[in-house]
């Protein structure tokens, strides 16, 4: 078994909340944070006044709101200008589409099928053709996790759209599962903006 501890990864993210590129640790001194590229934005990440810089792969949040003061090749000097409050990744929002499935807690042999609208850290979004009340529990398939888990949700609310969209709130979550959801979002937004 390998026992080499996998580098920290991040995400690079602007203020209009799309991903730009992702990248890895190699070290930090003070406020400035080296880094290299993992994926490549189509942007001088220079020239933005303001990123944010967000863990993947960690099972503790950290990241900073900060600047790209140098780019060479494929490494970066991030200056941290502040430490991010956990609250902004649980409301980093991005639409994303899959089917899905929930499994009712109490009936865990019945399946509803669903359809993903948006999704963040601290919950999702869904279309669901069969009627759903605030407060019940259930289990939701996250295929766009590597791999695949499911997790626990509660059903919040119908969102007034009249199309059966229903907010869900993730619970109880394992930080290893918040971990994964994280990593798949800055992924799948990535894929989504053409970086590579």
């Amino acid at each position: 078994m390998n026992s080499k501890k996998e580098p920290l990864r991040f995400a690079i993210v602007n203020d209009e909340r799309h991903t730009l590129a992702t990248c890895i640790m190699l070290s930090q001194q003070g406020q400035n944070k080296q880094l290299k590229m993992l994926t490549y934005p189509n942007v001088d990440l220079c020239s933005f006044e303001h990123l944010n810089l967000f863990s993947l792969n960690s099972p503790q949040f950290i990241a900073w709101r900060g600047k790209v003061t140098r780019q060479r090749d494929e490494q970066i000097i991030f200056l941290a200008e502040e430490q991010i409050d956990e609250n902004f990744r649980r409301h980093l929002r991005i639409s994303i589409d899959f089917e899905t499935f929930l499994y009712p807690i109490r009936e865990p042999k019945k399946r509803i099928k669903v359809k993903a609208n948006d999704i963040s850290c601290g919950g999702i979004s869904i279309f669901s053709e069969k009627r759903l009340s605030a407060g019940e529990r259930f289990e939701i398939v996250m295929p766009c996790t590597e791999p695949p888990i499911v997790v626990p949700m509660e059903v919040l609310r119908m969102l007034p759209d009249g199309q059966n969209l229903y907010a869900c709130q993730f619970v109880d979550l394992l930080g290893q599962e918040e971990a994964l959801i994280q990593e798949s979002i800055f992924e799948y937004d990535l894929r989504q903006n053409g970086v590579h």
